[in-house]
């Protein structure tokens, strides 16, 4: 008898004890930014819900908004010394933030298994470290892409791209979908704003766009530029592209000229063919870009889609972490996030969300996983001048678009001048 007691008291001890510490724990609130649709921001805030639901004690105050304006609101927290615990970053940006001493290295809170590697390729965080440091979690893989219309491919007697074909292939099918479509055949391979048609075509010469030291262009040789422009005008001269005047135009997804059949091709990022499917109403695929016989490498490489870090003015980066590997390894979370934020890292996520796939988001999959196999490896962040750099190339091409230059003389007129901004 004496010993039931004995036993009881304990078990009643022990529940007082686990009571207390449950109301005790700390409360922690972290601040969570990120841009995005209106649907990412319902698809994170039910994220959020289910993190608060297994770790009562951290709650995460949300801040969202759309892409334009993001990256400023943060410059203007980080010179107030407010930035939120967590941030959505780019790859674009996140050098600087690096540089500025604006966000932790994650390397000790993977050590420690606060943040969990265990089921995700090693291969699909190196795109996170600088200078030998974890700055950012990978949070989906992405590529740009080919676009097009099978359909459209078909009626024009075109066999649909396969891997390996050649800038001379691509031009021919061009030619061909304008001359038996009377549609425009490409919209924006090389069009001013999206320039990941000069940086593959650089790649594959084994050179890059910006150099690694961010202080000057990554090539010397103007013969470069002629040439990939020198494809550009000639179609845009045929009426093969579309005209400088319908480039300047800003396009919804709703009347991209890809939606409304008025072109076959359009170039995007991969995950870009969910909104674009559903917004023409029909079943589209993805090419990768052309390749050069006897190229020093492959110009595709694998992006992040984006990153989580964790910002120097948290006082609660553990906590952080925690999220982070939620964010990343839940199978729960990872079916409300889908593919909005590419494809997911962890193995086990990816695997869950492909049984209920439609069949632009079963297209993506399946593209990212081809162009995985035909990419090298991703060159390093872009410097902090380079949207400068872009906005002076902008408006060279559409001088050259308008004849004010040539190819020649805009080639030069470039370098020398984004040369002069990147050694500020």
């Amino acid at each position: 008898m004496r010993r039931n007691c004995l036993v009881l008291m304990l078990v009643v001890a022990l529940l007082v004890s686990l009571t207390v510490t449950a109301f005790t724990a700390e409360q922690v609130t972290l601040r969570f930014a990120w841009w995005g649709s209106q649907s990412r921001h319902d698809k994170t805030l039910k994220v959020i819900e289910l993190f608060e639901k297994e770790y009562p004690n951290i709650k995460i105050k949300p801040e969202y908004t759309g892409w334009d304006g993001y990256f400023d609101k943060m410059a203007a927290q980080a010179a107030g010394g407010n930035l939120p615990d967590l941030m959505q970053h780019d790859y674009k940006f996140i050098k600087q933030y690096v540089d500025n001493n604006l966000i932790i290295p994650l390397d000790q809170y993977v050590a420690a298994g606060k943040i969990d590697f265990r089921d995700i390729p090693a291969s699909v965080m190196t795109s996170g470290y600088l200078n030998g440091k974890l700055y950012g979690i990978n949070l989906g893989n992405n590529t740009y892409a080919i676009i097009y219309d099978p359909e459209m491919f078909a009626q024009a007697g075109i066999a649909e791209p396969k891997p390996g074909w050649t800038w001379d292939d691509y031009m021919a099918a061009c030619r061909q979908i304008k001359k038996k479509l009377g549609i425009y055949a490409d919209t924006n391979i090389a069009n001013s704003g999206r320039y990941a048609g000069f940086e593959h075509y650089l790649r594959q010469h084994g050179f890059k766009f910006f150099g690694d030291s961010g202080k000057s262009l990554g090539y010397t040789d103007d013969k470069l530029f002629v040439n990939f422009y020198k494809m550009d005008l000639a179609l845009v001269k045929e009426k093969v592209f579309s005209t400088a005047e319908i480039r300047i135009e800003n396009h919804t997804v709703e009347n991209d000229l890809m939606v409304t059949k008025k072109t076959a091709m359009a170039t995007y990022w991969s995950n870009q063919i969910i909104a674009i499917s559903k917004a023409a109403g029909r079943p589209l695929k993805m090419a990768l870009y052309p390749s050069i016989k006897g190229q020093v490498k492959e110009g595709q490489y694998l992006k992040p889609s984006m990153f989580l870090s964790i910002t120097k003015h948290s006082k609660h980066p553990e906590e952080a972490a925690q999220f982070i590997s939620f964010f990343i390894n839940s199978v729960e979370a990872g079916k409300v996030l889908g593919t909005d934020r590419g494809v997911p890292v962890a193995n086990k996520v990816r695997d869950a969300l492909k049984a209920n796939l439609s069949v632009a988001e079963t297209e993506m999959f399946n593209f990212v996983e081809l162009a995985a196999k035909y990419s090298s490896a991703i060159d390093p962040p872009y410097p902090a001048s380079f949207q400068e750099v872009f906005d002076l190339l902008t408006d060279i091409h559409y001088k050259m678009l308008y004849e004010v230059l040539t190819p020649e003389a805009a080639a030069k007129e470039f370098r020398t001048k984004a040369n002069a901004i990147l050694a500020r």
